[in-house]
């Protein structure tokens, strides 16, 4: 299982500075969202290209009153909202929006552009398989593990005292993407903790004492 936190190492704000870029954004008009602001959604007929400026941005999907969370868009990251997916604003969020048939014109001048964004679609795609399975095959405990590991691994720092990440995610937010209630989720992230897996250094810091070892339950974790 993902993290769903960066999708591309490829920060697009910061490509876009290069000078063959000049002029790309143009096109594109500058909105501002506050926190839980529904941007986009299933049917709301829009049919624009959207690059994060700042903030985050969180896709996901809802079903018989059930939301599935299949990743985060951090500033760089860009989408459609022509999709089956809903977009909220996760934090106060600015973005970039540009018609999608402006952008297509755009794409024939920056080809680079194409296989970034080819690139991030894919992630979603993937991300979309890791919530199926992980609702089909892993208990709620597995998902836990899974995206702490996974949050290990993409953002760690190794310390004498084991791998220490920063998660500014809430209870809420982590619930969301395990697809558990936030009561469930944090009794188990508590538990992690109580058991000596995971320890709160200071706000929004974390370490993993043994990544390896909590990695290698996963295999023993059962529905």
């Amino acid at each position: 299982m993902r993290s769903k936190m960066r999708l591309s190492s490829q920060n697009l704000t910061e490509l876009l500075k290069g000078p063959q870029f000049d002029g790309f954004l143009d096109n594109f008009r500058r909105k501002s969202f506050q926190k839980g602001n529904m941007i986009s959604m299933p049917g709301g007929g829009g049919n624009d290209v959207l690059i994060v400026s700042s903030g985050r941005l969180r896709v996901f999907l809802s079903y018989e009153g059930r939301e599935f969370t299949l990743c985060f868009l951090e500033e760089g990251d860009i989408f459609s909202t022509h999709t089956r997916a809903f977009i909220e604003a996760a934090k106060d969020s600015v973005i970039l929006l540009s018609t999608a048939q402006a952008f297509r014109q755009q794409l024939v001048e920056h080809p680079e552009i194409t296989l970034l964004m080819t690139g991030i679609l894919g992630e979603v795609l993937g991300s979309s398989w890791d919530v199926i399975e992980g609702l089909i095959f892993h208990d709620a405990k597995s998902r836990l593990t899974a995206f702490i590991v996974s949050l290990g691994r993409e953002r760690g720092v190794g310390t004498a005292d084991g791998i220490e990440f920063e998660c500014d995610l809430t209870m809420e937010d982590i619930s969301l993407i395990i697809g558990a209630t936030r009561q469930t989720t944090s009794s188990l992230f508590n538990m992690l903790i109580k058991d000596g897996d995971l320890c709160r250094t200071v706000k929004n810091k974390f370490i993993i004492n043994d990544i390896e070892a909590l990695a290698s339950r996963l295999s023993v974790y059962k529905k």
